[in-house]
């Protein structure tokens, strides 16, 4: 669970560094919405479990 946190951390980075650059800018939306989702999919699942 922690694994993807933490992958979801680093896509929203590589997306931030890919911004700066026009063609990458699709591409950083798209990373930074799947890092997100990870994350939530992820705290969402930590707390189903915890129940």
């Amino acid at each position: 669970m922690a694994m993807l946190v933490i992958l979801g951390i680093l896509m929203i980075l590589l997306s931030q560094m890919g911004s700066s650059s026009s063609g990458f800018l699709l591409t950083g939306i798209v990373t930074t919405l799947v890092g997100v989702g990870l994350i939530v999919l992820t705290v969402v699942g930590g707390r189903r479990q915890r129940r």
